[in-house]
């Protein structure tokens, strides 16, 4: 119970909402727009999105949300859970298609799965 008292964490838990909700705005609005407008394939839509976002993720965490300095290790360490977050948003988003959901609500589910984890990996692996 210590740690969910503990005032950086707390500050940190809401920066990274924060960061994530314009971070998926940014994916809900570019989704709409390449599959909707666009009419884009909604799996290679989903991809490029994602990609430009996680490639936005690294200096943002960095300097904003863990303020911390760079490092190769902590590239590296990005990198990895970058190519495993990267597989496992592709695999549940197609996933879900799979099952004809719609390629939004696909989209959010996938989000709310994998935000809390992207933020345990960040915050105890990537940026430690």
């Amino acid at each position: 119970m210590k740690i969910l008292k503990n005032k950086e964490l707390q500050s940190q838990v809401l920066k990274y909402i924060f960061i994530s909700f314009f971070g998926y705005s940014f994916v809900f609005i570019s989704l709409y727009i390449l599959v909707d407008i666009l009419k884009t394939n909604k799996s290679i839509a989903f991809m490029i999105v994602y990609g430009v976002l996680y490639l936005m993720l690294y200096t943002i965490q960095l300097r904003l949300l863990f303020k911390t300095s760079h490092s190769y290790s902590k590239l590296i360490k990005f990198c990895l859970s970058l190519v495993f977050f990267y597989f496992l948003a592709n695999v549940l988003y197609n996933t879900f298609n799979y099952f004809e959901i719609n390629y939004l609500i696909s989209t959010f589910i996938t989000v709310l799965i994998l935000t809390p984890l992207r933020f345990i990996i960040s915050k105890f692996y990537v940026y430690k």
